[in-house]
């Protein structure tokens, strides 16, 4: 091939590339939003309001109830007075003050696995411990479920947009690069012919160039996504707990096949339909 196309190659691998991290954007969310919901429920307080006047015994008996029901997390299980309620809240709104009369309650405060994180299955352990002495309600919420999960969504379908279009404009950026190439390399192509050269003998370096095309980017994409989960496993918890590294693997290997597809799948396409017209 003319050496003198190599820069428009660079410009179709960038464009590959570009292609590429958006679609590892929508795959890393996509696969991950199931997995994200479940860190929210299990993060998301339910909140068991006692009466002042509650001996410790009866609030300790109370917290073995909350414990064996199933699904609990044991290490979530907190007593948290009104006082600490109110020196938390004081922390967080300057307005207020030791003045005011303490407007909080005694809470039992707990969280469930997400497999067990329903309406149906929280209201029946507010059923039961409504009933037992001392208990003034059970609070929960979960629109945080539905806003976030509402929000992943836009995101995802905003990424993917995005991505179809540099996809369509790949494509016609490869398609270029290729007819350019072959059309500067008309006359080595006509040499090999007169000599009696096989079709795939002519078209195995353009193939080759291909590849190598999604090759880089592909490496690109590795880089990238292991940055990533190396960044969150030593320095960003939350994005640590939520990456799974099976997922990220996943998400390059479907990455990897659509690089292969889009170059390889191109070049066949232009080489045969240049080779059936000028040949």
């Amino acid at each position: 091939m003319a050496s003198q196309n190599r820069p428009t190659f660079f410009y179709a691998t960038v464009s590959v590339t570009i292609v590429l991290v958006l679609t590892s954007i929508f795959l890393t969310l996509f696969l991950h939003a199931n997995h994200i919901t479940d860190i929210v429920k299990q993060n998301l307080n339910i909140l068991v309001e006692v009466q002042d006047v509650m001996p410790a015994a009866e609030i300790n008996r109370l917290q073995k109830i909350i414990i064996s029901k199933k699904g609990v997390i044991p290490s979530s299980l907190e007593f948290v007075s009104k006082e600490k309620a109110l020196e938390y809240m004081s922390k967080e709104l300057t307005q207020l003050s030791q003045e005011i009369e303490n407007p909080f309650r005694n809470l039992i405060k707990f969280n469930l696995r997400a497999d067990y994180y329903s309406d149906q299955y929280i209201k029946q352990i507010q059923q039961d411990l409504e009933f037992e002495k001392g208990v003034i309600g059970l609070y929960y919420e979960n629109d945080s479920i539905d806003v976030i999960k509402a929000n992943i969504n836009q995101v995802s379908y905003i990424i993917l947009g995005l991505t179809t279009i540099f996809i369509f404009l790949t494509l016609a950026i490869i398609f270029n690069t290729i007819r350019l190439t072959l059309f500067a390399d008309i006359k080595f192509i006509r040499t090999m012919q007169i000599v009696g050269a096989e079709n795939r003998f002519i078209t195995g370096p353009y193939y080759i160039s291909a590849f190598k095309m999604s090759m880089v980017a592909n490496l690109i994409i590795l880089l990238v996504l292991g940055v990533l989960y190396y960044y969150g496993i030593f320095y960003n918890a939350i994005i640590g707990e939520i990456l799974n590294p099976l997922l990220l693997l996943l998400t390059w290997g479907l990455c990897f096949v659509l690089a292969l597809f889009i170059t390889l799948g191109s070049t066949y396409w232009v080489i045969h339909k240049f080779l059936k017209d000028h040949y």
